[in-house]
């Protein structure tokens, strides 16, 4: 069975320049097996309503153990334009290998399964760190 993979809901800002705006998209990333899967990549676009989709890749560097789930980001780049509050829409694909005895044999072969998934995640404002104070005598 493919992994499931659904978008958090939030994004953080992340840096901003007068051409664009980057963030980082939170995913959840399912693995409904009795086996474990390697996340091999992440192919995805990203946009806000009244602007062009960016289109990124991700390494998806991890083995996902059977019946667990994991949080990874996303990297996402926005226009200039795009600011807190901002409604993104991002969909694409997961490549994943399974570490099934057939599937590693297809894999061999060349075949990578994939599974698709889309959502929307609103871009927050990132968190403001928390000030120490020192007490000086």
């Amino acid at each position: 069975m493919p992994p499931e993979v659904r978008l958090s809901g939030t994004g953080i800002l992340t840096e901003r320049s007068s051409d664009a705006t980057a963030g980082m998209a939170t995913i959840h990333i399912i693995n409904p097996n009795n086996h474990a899967i390697k996340l091999v990549e992440f192919d995805y676009t990203a946009q806000i309503p009244g602007s062009g989709s960016w289109r990124g890749r991700h390494a998806g560097g991890m083995v996902l153990a059977a019946g667990f789930d994991r949080t990874a980001e996303l990297p996402i780049v926005l226009p200039a334009s795009a600011t807190t509050g901002s409604q993104v829409h991002i969909s694409g694909s997961l490549h994943y290998l399974d570490t099934s005895t057939l599937a590693e044999t297809l894999a061999e072969w060349g075949y990578r399964p994939t599974t698709s998934f889309s959502g929307r995640t609103t871009i927050q404002a990132p968190p403001v760190p928390a000030e120490t104070s020192a007490e000086t005598h």
